[in-house]
């Protein structure tokens, strides 16, 4: 798909739409707030309770698999989280709109539209997304065990309807660097094929491989006196249970990126708490551990990705510039994204719990 194609979309969005949205699941237009959000999302209540009003960019009558862009990929969203629901992981149940559906279309031609669902909104408060966030140490066990849980039951998730199944991460568009990183970028180009390529060299056996959250950073989940509530599941794909990991590592890694001796403590600490949790649902393979840095610089790549795929290159402010000039020099030299000690991953590894 070509990179501008939902940014057109997008840009489409109207106040008749969002009072068309509105209509569709009940919600009254004047009691909503704006939230932020890669779609318009609001919150507002519903039926005389808190909720969320989500409205996406998508497609319609196209062969193309791209992450969440279709109604097939938003009912496999709701499919996901419903069985993670039934099997009692903490999740953000979908609401359905006034005729019974989990989505609901407004299409704008016939390759267009917008797509549109509400959730319940989960009690609790959300951790802040500054340079440096504490961590209460049950709090990184438990996230850690959500994370073992829904892994240990993606293993068995087949969705109710084929249709509906989520795609594999090859067909997550912040993969096409070749169409968002300019091509005189020649040595980037180069460090996303090498990633292209050892990650096409791993094994996708179940045990390693499934359906994952995709996006469970510590903006997506809600902490309810220690009681962890998960949503924002539209990033879910099939991928190596890993990648999950590193990607809530990865955001929550102290800034700035100059700071290694102390991105490298707290990445030890959160990773031995969280992978403790972790272990209490899903063994903790020692090989796959061993690989972390690579996923983590995969996160590196796809947030490189993601810059240019939303930030107008041509009109930069002096911090976007600053931080893109950054990554591309850490990338092209291979700079790790944790500087991690060859005896670091082994120990957290010999201090969690054998299996049951």
């Amino acid at each position: 798909m070509n990179k501008n194609r939902l940014h057109e979309i997008q840009s489409c969005f109207t106040e008749t739409i969002l009072e068309e949205a509105c209509q569709s699941f009940g919600f009254t237009r004047n009691t909503l707030e704006e939230r932020e959000g890669s779609a318009f999302v609001y919150e507002g209540p519903l039926h005389g309770h808190p909720a969320i009003l989500k409205i996406s960019p998508g497609i319609l009558n196209s062969s193309e698999k791209i992450i969440g862009a279709t109604v097939e990929q938003m009912l496999g969203e709701m499919d996901f989280v419903l069985y993670l629901h039934r099997n009692k992981v903490p999740v953000a149940l979908p609401i359905a709109s006034r005729a019974g559906n989990w989505v609901e279309i407004i299409p704008l031609d016939q390759q267009a539209c917008f797509m549109v669902c509400a959730f319940e909104k989960v009690p609790g408060f959300m951790y802040p997304d500054d340079d440096e966030v504490k961590f209460p140490e049950p709090v990184l066990v438990e996230w850690g065990r959500l994370l073992g849980m829904m892994h240990r039951l993606s293993s068995d998730y087949q969705p109710s309807n084929p249709a509906w199944s989520r795609v594999d991460w090859e067909h997550d568009d912040l993969f096409d660097y070749q169409a968002l990183i300019p091509a005189d970028q020649s040595i980037v180009w180069q460090r996303y094929e090498d990633m292209l390529t050892v990650l096409n060299s791993f094994p996708r056996d179940p045990q390693a491989y499934g359906l994952i959250h995709g996006d469970l950073h510590h903006g997506n989940f809600f902490d309810d006196h220690g009681r962890l509530v998960v949503f924002d599941f539209d990033a879910a794909h099939y991928m190596w249970f890993l990648a999950d990991v590193a990607n809530a590592l990865y955001n929550c890694l102290p800034m700035p990126r100059s700071q290694t001796a102390k991105r490298r403590t707290f990445s030890v600490h959160y990773l031995t708490h969280l992978l403790r949790g972790y272990s209490l649902e899903k063994t903790v393979d020692r090989t796959w551990l061993e690989r972390l840095p690579l996923f983590l610089k995969l996160c590196e790549l796809l947030s490189y990705s993601y810059y240019h795929k939303y930030w107008d290159i041509n009109q930069l402010s002096e911090r976007r510039r600053s931080v893109l000039a950054e990554m591309r020099q850490r990338i092209e030299n291979n700079v790790p994204v944790v500087a991690f000690e060859p005896e670091d991953l082994p120990a957290i590894q010999l201090q969690l719990p054998l299996p049951a």
